[in-house]
């Protein structure tokens, strides 16, 4: 059995766990994206025309030229957690059983979540921002299980795990090209990825030793460079418009693997708009934003998952409620940030088939994020 050294942990659990042919039950969004924002997410996964500090290195490069001075940010630690409704009622009910006697109930209740898809993803940032340029180092993770009953295996039940980790580092550089109210930025990232998917029901038991075997089949592992760009656009209208343009891996970030796999590590290159109204007054602030994400259908192919709409109230800049509609979902947030400490929280739904309504995720996540 062949060993691919450095492999994630995480993909090692999910694959190590299950034999089949490869799958992937994670959306195709998600697996094309190395970092998403709790704070975006509760605002229905918008900012393209106003993102700014660590978050604008991942969703527009052009926001690091916005304000005024040199100094924007030094962030310390920002520990990111998701984790899907079903996977916490799944850990509830099973914890709340573990220590009774009755061990059918246990059963009883992991065959009662079939068809219900479990996620788990962590992430975290460490970087500092300037006006004008940003240098970091990134890590995001993530684990889908989903187990339902498979008509084409006859009624059996099959088990899909999916898991992405990426580990990385960006350098950023942003300007104003022409005037004041364009500005222009890029982002260079160089990261390492690995990636698991796995397919498995009790028809497949006697494969279990060949597949293990060929790890080719349902791991991959590998390096690449690659490259956003952002343009955006804010005129200084009385309600201060926004316009904003990114483009996510340019030509595709090719990841080059360590060792011969059936599975495609590269992230394919994406196209986002999004636009923004931002009225505010002496001590609060609202925002209205509408996002589309992949105008080129390449990862998202469902034209209703695409669109984005958000808005946000903070007072000070220090407290905001978030909300919004995120591929045809509704989104939710509240933040506190006391400037060296910052916590979000958000619930948003992922839809992990092509149809919209057909296999909903709900999910919730948390991030701390420490800095001055």
């Amino acid at each position: 059995m062949r060993h691919f050294p450095k492999i994630p942990t995480a993909l090692l659990l999910a694959a190590g766990s299950l034999t089949g042919t490869a799958y992937a039950q994670a959306p195709a969004e998600q697996s094309n994206t190395i970092y998403r924002s709790s704070y975006f997410l509760g605002r229905g996964d918008t900012g393209i025309a106003i993102a700014d500090d660590e978050e604008a290195i991942f969703y527009n490069p052009a926001g690091i030229a916005q304000g005024k001075g040199l100094y924007k940010k030094t962030v310390l630690l920002s520990p990111q957690v998701e984790v899907s409704k079903a996977t916490k009622d799944l850990a509830r009910d099973v914890t709340a059983q573990a220590g009774g006697s009755d061990k059918s109930k246990t059963v009883e209740t992991v065959l009662n979540h079939i068809g219900k898809p479990n996620h788990i993803g962590v992430s975290d940032f460490t970087g500092i921002v300037l006006r004008r340029a940003a240098v970091g180092a990134f890590i995001s993770s993530n684990v889908d299980l989903l187990a339902y009953k498979s008509k084409d295996q006859g009624g059996l039940e099959v088990v899909d795990v999916s898991a992405d980790t990426n580990i990385g580092a960006t350098f950023t550089l942003a300007e104003k090209l022409f005037t004041d109210s364009l500005l222009v930025g890029v982002t260079g990232k160089y990261m390492e990825r690995g990636r698991g998917a796995i397919s498995a029901s009790a028809a497949e038991a006697d494969q279990v030793q060949e597949t293990l075997n060929d790890q080719s089949k349902f791991i991959g592992m590998g390096t690449g460079a690659g490259a956003d760009v952002g343009l955006m656009w804010k005129p200084g209208t009385k309600m201060n418009f926004s316009l904003g343009v990114t483009a996510h891996n340019i030509g595709d970030t090719k990841i080059t693997p360590t060792e011969p796999t059936e599975l495609d590590l590269d992230l394919k290159q994406t196209i986002d708009v999004g636009i923004a109204l931002e009225p505010t007054t002496r001590s609060s602030k609202a925002r209205l934003l509408l996002d589309y994400h992949d105008v080129q259908g390449r990862v998202i192919t469902n034209g209703k998952k695409r669109l984005h709409l958000g808005a946000e109230i903070s007072v000070h800049d220090m407290v905001g409620v978030t909300g919004g509609l995120s591929g045809g979902y509704p989104t939710a947030g509240v933040y506190l940030d006391l400037y060296v400490l910052r916590v979000d929280l958000s619930a948003y739904t992922e839809e992990i088939s092509e149809r919209v309504g057909a296999r909903p995720d709900p999910r919730y996540t948390i991030r701390i994020k420490a800095g001055f």
